[in-house]
């Protein structure tokens, strides 16, 4: 009998190396959400300082060019606080696009495997099969072979 031979095993390979290629994509999308978040949280800290410097000053008089500063600062952050947010929400996006595409070639790889794990059990219980029909035929000629040589003797 032939050896086992997968179909789609090729299909298999390369759908495993586009699972590889899917994890490090992940990857790379979690790394770029995480550093987007962070900007984001430390345009919220500075704009956190330039508020609390400014409650340090209530009650004492500031002069008008620290109020503008002040005040050009924290529009500065504010609108860079609202694009690293629209930054940090498609990376968020682009992160569940890798999950997601990673999750269906895993799926198809998990898939495969199980195809190949089920038609190398059927080989091999054909293989088993095909070796004890091969087993019994010589076995049942070394019985006649006996027997005849039996009857021969004992006539």
């Amino acid at each position: 009998m032939k050896r086992f031979e997968f179909s789609l095993d090729r299909l298999l390979k390369v759908k495993r190396q586009l699972e590889r290629l899917a994890e490090l994509e992940q990857q790379k999308a979690e790394a770029a959400s995480q550093e987007a978040h962070a900007v984001v949280y430390n345009l919220k800290e500075q704009l956190t300082r330039v508020a609390n410097s400014l409650n340090g000053n209530i009650g004492q008089a500031v002069s008008p060019h620290q109020w503008v500063n002040a005040y050009q600062l924290s529009d500065r952050l504010g609108q860079a606080i609202a694009i690293a947010e629209k930054e940090a929400e498609k990376a968020d996006l682009r992160l569940a696009e890798a999950r997601q595409q990673r999750v269906q070639v895993a799926a198809e790889v998990e898939g495969l495997d199980t195809l190949h794990h089920q038609q190398k059990e059927k080989w091999q219980r054909e293989y088993a099969a095909a070796n004890q029909e091969q087993l019994d035929d010589i076995g049942l000629r070394r019985w006649m072979a006996a027997r005849d040589k039996r009857q021969t003797e004992a006539a």
